[in-house]
């Protein structure tokens, strides 16, 4: 029986990163990086369930005028534009479903 390589949290840290990057499924991911499936979805399980710092703060700022649009960063390349106060409740359910692990 082949016995798996021990991967580093250095290294698993990297492939979350890249996976998060590729577009690809998880399935197709950890195929062609050659890891077990099951293995990488409790990976990506347990990253989900990290507990962190909270990842949105609400700051208030007195006598400051508001900003045209806001912009809010994704992950990778990708970012949220709202422009106007209508937007916010689509927003925050967008922000709040893609904040939802998706299954492998």
């Amino acid at each position: 029986m082949k016995r798996s390589r021990r991967i580093t949290s250095f290294r698993r840290a990297k492939l979350l990163a890249a996976f998060d990057r590729s577009r690809l499924s998880a399935a197709a991911f950890a195929r062609q990086e050659g890891l077990n499936y099951t293995t990488f979805c409790g990976w990506r399980h347990r990253r989900t369930k990290a507990k962190a710092s909270p990842e949105f703060v609400q700051v208030e700022l007195a006598g400051v005028p508001a900003p045209a649009d806001l912009v809010i960063e994704l992950s990778g390349s990708a970012r949220m534009r709202i422009s106007s106060a209508g937007q916010i409740g689509l927003a925050a359910r967008l922000l709040q479903v893609l904040h939802v692990s998706a299954p492998c």
